[in-house]
């Protein structure tokens, strides 16, 4: 009798269990899974466009915009990227790490923090946005960088064309920046910048 009884209750599990196709137009309709798009890059929440950190693939998947999957080699570790593009022209670059999204980047113009500067601001505003603000160039395995860092979990990538080759060769040498230097992408991490 057990085997009956579990065989049937079985069969009524399945029969009831929505269908495959079912289950991902349902995780498009639940508010809980969808992403509201806003275009804004949000710290304090972990957000740009409404992406945020920490969202798993289903959940990005189940927002519905196109996606690019690809896969990045840095510093000698595999990431997953998913570029996903957004209304207006927008891509965001998603990175994965353990199946959730750790860093958020993008290099599209329109994206802004709360203090009004994003891709295409200059070193000028982001001084008078975040007056502790710093810019950091350097070498690193000779990949060169010059990042702005304010201690959030924002960081402004410089355009590096802009910067004297000296900023990359001896970082304890103050090096000569012209103040109209402009962010080239931003990266929202998953715990502040130093």
């Amino acid at each position: 009798m057990k085997i009956i009884s579990g065989g049937a209750w079985l069969m009524m599990l399945v029969a009831c269990s929505p269908a495959p196709s079912d289950v991902r137009d349902l995780a498009k309709q639940t508010p809980t899974e969808a992403v509201p798009l806003v275009a804004g890059i949000d710290a304090s929440s972990g957000s740009l466009a409404g992406l945020r950190i920490g969202m798993t693939k289903d959940q990005l998947f189940a927002a519905g915009n196109p996606i690019i999957k690809r896969s990045v080699m840095q510093e000698g570790d595999e990431y997953i990227v998913m570029d996903v593009s957004l209304p207006d022209g927008l891509v965001v670059e998603c990175w994965f790490d353990q199946g959730r999204i750790e860093k958020l980047r993008t290099i599209s113009e329109g994206l802004l923090d709360e203090k009004g500067v994003g891709v295409g601001s200059t070193l000028v505003a982001l001084k008078a946005a975040y007056p502790d603000g710093r810019l950091v160039p350097g070498n690193e395995d000779g990949r060169r960088y010059a990042n702005f860092v304010n201690r959030s979990r924002v960081v402004f990538e410089m355009d590096m064309a802009g910067l004297p080759q000296a900023c990359f060769h001896d970082e304890s040498k103050e090096c000569e920046v012209h103040p109209n230097l402009r962010v080239h992408g931003v990266v929202l991490y998953s715990g502040p910048s130093t």
